[in-house]
């Protein structure tokens, strides 16, 4: 079983489109994380990562993240940028080169169409996908997201749970933002928070489920920035796919842990 990781950041645009210098940023924090042996257990080779691409570069990476991936491989694909809605009201992720034409309209061969990321994850034998998408209208990601099955499953299933796993900075009609003065994107840097303090291990099982970290951001995200919220979408029980675990912390603080940890118990 292996944990592999596409990380695409882009913070330089065509004119039209405004820069976005805490994306590649972004990629690279959420790199470190993934990387730490305490919390992500990713490897280095395991992870690649894609800074101020072109559309047809992203498209051959995130067709090669999925395809010829055993069943039992965690699969994640990350993107921080902006998300352009065509006139038809369908997603596209921008690259670098993306323009919009003299009308204003996106053209839609300069950026990569959500629908192409769903195909691959359709047709991927991966039963453990990831997706997390910090842009403008990223939750317009999940339409048309289908299961390959008729989605059964034994729900008390949590180690390794399968699925696939949709996390969003924002609703489909939403912008996302970033906070000035802050090296990080809003919706991230509350993501790599929730990980690195292990705050976002709410049922304090050591370890971080993808509906935690989305529990523990979202929150996060809505307390300063009321105007964003995050969403989270899964079929089967991608929502308990197991992320990262919590690093361990002073010894103290784990034993007094422990000892709550009993005493809630009876």
């Amino acid at each position: 079983m292996a944990k592999v990781a596409l990380l695409i950041g882009v913070s330089e645009y065509e004119p039209g489109l405004n820069p976005l210098p805490s994306a590649v940023r972004d990629v690279e924090a959420l790199r470190e994380v993934l990387l730490h042996p305490d919390m992500g257990e990713f490897a280095d080779t395991d992870i690649i990562l894609l800074k101020n691409p072109e559309r047809q570069d992203v498209e051959e990476a995130i067709e090669r993240l999925f395809t010829y991936r055993p069943k039992d491989d965690l699969v994640l694909l990350y993107f921080s940028g902006h998300g352009i809605k065509d006139d038809l009201g369908q997603l596209y992720l921008a690259t670098r080169k993306t323009r919009k034409n003299s009308k204003g309209e996106l053209v839609r061969s300069t950026a990569v169409a959500a629908r192409f990321i769903q195909q691959c994850m359709s047709l991927s034998r991966s039963r453990r996908q990831v997706v997390i998408l910090d842009s403008c209208f990223s939750g317009a990601f999940a339409e048309g997201m289908h299961a390959k099955d008729d989605g059964t499953i034994d729900i008390r299933q949590q180690l390794g749970s399968e699925g696939r796993a949709v996390l969003t900075s924002s609703s489909s009609t939403q912008y996302s933002f970033e906070e000035e003065g802050e090296d990080l994107s809003i919706y991230t840097r509350f993501l790599i928070e929730g990980i690195k303090s292990g705050e976002a291990d709410r049922d304090q099982d050591e370890f971080i489920s993808i509906d935690e970290l989305h529990e523990y951001a979202s929150q996060k995200v809505r307390e300063l920035q009321p105007a964003m919220k995050p969403e989270i979408y899964a079929i089967r029980e991608g929502f308990k796919i197991r992320l990262t675990k919590v690093a361990p912390g002073d010894p103290r603080q784990q034993y007094r842990k422990e000892v709550a940890r009993f005493i809630h118990r009876g």
